[in-house]
């Protein structure tokens, strides 16, 4: 008994000292800082939480790489929580002009003249000869984060116009189907009508919302990525996908706050986003009129994500999802789904001084999209890189019920085999109806 009790101490001293050395390597990590500067910011995942964590280094970037290998989400309605601390952030600035508003969390000014030119000089009628009047003729050297509090920003909700970067703000709203894929801020797709239609996480349209693809108008130095579903940029005619080039995703954080000291005396940024439809989930194509010979003795196509056809075969009946359909469930969703599901999403976010990118380049064409694309990019990192690694189910796998009649936003009944017809309903869906049902806890 007395050995098996010691076995268990000397077991658990060993996991403590491993624990230390881990947070002791982060600590000196950032001592010595990055790309040469001294310490900045110390960017975390604080959910979804992970199993442990990894911290690599390369080409001079830290990654916190989250390992989450047990970890499983639905597709909506799970938290992103990232937060960002400084021990030695100097100063918060403003300057709001004519509802034209900059804010920012200055870091680093060696000289102690803060001459922040880069973050006013897009306000229209403001004198930008220095932020401080006193500094006027020197050279800015500052490091800053660009960001400021913002309560709540979602789609279709007028965001407020005293906060927020009002020309990231206006960015966010989203411009007509149609224009280059490369530079536009919505992702659209061609329908069977030949109309071309936003796909994706919903982003408010024409609203002045605050919400969107691209730069955040609160967090606009961050920089998140998730090479799936309408953050990647592909041809709306054909969904093939453009390989080097992906949407920062930081646009859809909805709310920011600050402390300006926690108990360990540091300043913190923290920043949420309540996942909604299509944030990290792939847009599946599905083709139920199958007449090309290739694909002979299959009576269904799915192309997911911009990926190969392929053919498969459902059992279930087609649903009628029309007002009178007697049933208000039907099973055919469930074969659909597990087509889908369960998938596994790569997120990796990153700080940098002044206003991030819009869109993500593939710099080194690697085939990855990681934070030393964006400092290849010409920007300066003011943070470690975090990387996690999700995996999402539908809800409705994990229902006792079968599903509703309709099926997800990004989910599409569209022509894949070149017979001009998708083999999907004539009538529209238009909705759910009401049910009692048990979802299991997956184990």
């Amino acid at each position: 008994m007395i050995n098996n009790f010691a076995t268990t101490i000397r077991k658990v001293s060993i996991f403590f000292s491993a624990l230390l050395f881990v947070f002791s390597y982060a600590d000196a990590t950032f001592a010595n800082g990055f790309n040469g500067h001294s310490a900045k910011m110390r960017l975390t995942l604080e959910t979804p939480g992970a199993s442990y964590t990894r911290i690599r280094r390369r080409n001079g970037i830290t990654t916190f790489d989250y390992r989450n290998r047990s970890g499983l989400l639905t597709t909506t309605q799970w938290p992103l929580i990232l937060r960002l601390e400084s021990g030695s952030a100097l100063t918060f600035v403003k300057e709001f002009f004519n509802k034209q508003n900059r804010e920012a969390l200055v870091l680093r000014d060696p000289d102690d003249c803060l001459v922040l030119t880069s973050l006013i000089d897009d306000i229209a009628g403001l004198n930008k000869m220095a932020f401080d009047e006193n500094c006027a003729g020197l050279a800015e050297d500052e490091t800053y984060l660009e960001v400021q509090t913002e309560k709540f920003d979602t789609f279709e909700l007028l965001d407020n116009q005293n906060t927020g970067n009002d020309s990231i703000q206006k960015r966010l709203i989203d411009n007509e189907c149609g224009g280059q894929p490369e530079t536009s801020n919505v992702a659209c797709l061609r329908m069977e009508d030949g109309k071309l239609q936003p796909v994706g996480p919903k982003t408010g349209g024409q609203e002045s919302d605050g919400y969107g693809y691209g730069a955040d108008d609160d967090a606009s130095g961050m920089v998140v990525m998730l090479d799936i579903g309408g953050a990647r940029v592909f041809d709306p005619i054909t969904f093939d996908q453009n390989p080097y080039v992906l949407r920062n995703m930081a646009g859809l954080i909805n709310t920011v706050s600050e402390e300006l000291l926690t108990g360990w005396r540091k300043t913190a940024i923290t920043m949420t986003t309540h996942t909604l439809a299509g944030y990290a989930e792939p847009i599946a194509i599905f083709d139920f009129s199958v007449t090309d010979s290739k694909y002979a003795g299959y009576n269904a196509l799915v192309r997911i994500d911009s990926g190969p056809i392929v053919p498969f075969n459902y059992e279930s009946d087609f649903p009628l999802n029309d007002d009178n359909s007697k049933s208000t469930f039907n099973p055919f969703y469930d074969e659909i789904l597990a087509q889908i599901y369960p998938v596994k999403v790569t997120l990796r976010a990153v700080a940098v001084s002044g206003e991030a990118p819009d869109f993500i380049d593939d710099m080194d064409y690697d085939g990855n999209f990681t934070a030393a694309d964006v400092q290849l990019a010409g920007y300066t990192l003011i943070s470690n890189e975090i990387k996690t690694t999700l995996r999402l189910t539908d809800d409705n796998l994990l229902a006792d019920t079968p599903n509703p009649k309709c099926p997800p936003r990004t989910v599409l009944y569209l022509d894949l085999d070149g017979d001009m017809a998708s083999g999907a309903p004539q009538k529209q869906c238009k909705g759910t109806s009401s049910s009692t049902r048990t979802r299991r806890v997956p184990r």
